[in-house]
């Protein structure tokens, strides 16, 4: 992946966890979500390279990835109906990362094995970000661990409701935007430091 399509990636994965809700479950559902829509879009696109539909494969890969999240959508209907109600549009955001990074990689062949590596990887990444950012809201801005089941969302209580006042701001759509603004901040600058130490690598 090429350094715009790596800033591209992480600046819409920061502007997701904004929107989703602050709960460990929510980030453990979206983790998964990222993880099928990323796999089964691979495979996708393995099979139009076979095929050499190079045409028409950003047509065809948009269709598809709309396809696995409504699938996935559907899925998660069937297990958590009420979470899936609530989600909502913000499910098919994940979807809009993909896509966007899906067509930023250098044209180079690589192998099958290879492919799928540089195509999860920013899955990974999502997934990890989003599971750290939800986790932490929940802990300190709900006071509170949840975690995905069957029709419901199993919650434990892990501070007072005083504590959780305090902490409440994390929690909120605001307290999101500066945490991940924050910490794109810190991605972009630390990303720059090691661009700058391996260009300088290089000329030497």
């Amino acid at each position: 992946m090429t350094r715009k399509a790596v800033s591209i990636y992480m600046a819409m994965t920061c502007a997701t966890a904004i929107v989703v809700p602050g709960r460990f479950a929510i980030g453990i559902i979206f983790a998964f979500e990222a993880l099928f829509i990323y796999f089964f879009c691979t495979l996708f696109r393995c099979l139009l390279n076979i095929l050499k539909m190079k045409q028409v494969v950003s047509v065809l890969m948009c269709v598809f990835i709309v396809s696995m999240t409504i699938i996935f959508k559907q899925l998660l209907i069937l297990f958590m109906p009420q979470t899936a109600m609530q989600l909502s549009f913000v499910l098919y955001l994940p979807a809009i990362s993909s896509f966007s990074t899906a067509f930023l990689f250098e044209d180079e062949k690589f192998s099958f094995v290879d492919d799928i590596k540089n195509t999860i990887s920013p899955a990974v990444v999502f997934s990890i970000y989003m599971i750290i950012t939800t986790l932490f809201r929940d802990i300190f801005g709900y006071g509170t661990l949840t975690f995905p089941a069957p029709r419901k969302m199993i919650e434990i209580v892990l501070f007072p409701e005083n504590y959780v006042f305090a902490g409440s701001f994390i929690a909120t759509i605001p307290g999101a935007l500066i945490f991940s603004a924050v910490f794109l901040c810190f991605f972009l600058g630390v990303e720059n430091k090691f661009h700058i130490l391996s260009r300088a690598g290089v000329q030497k």
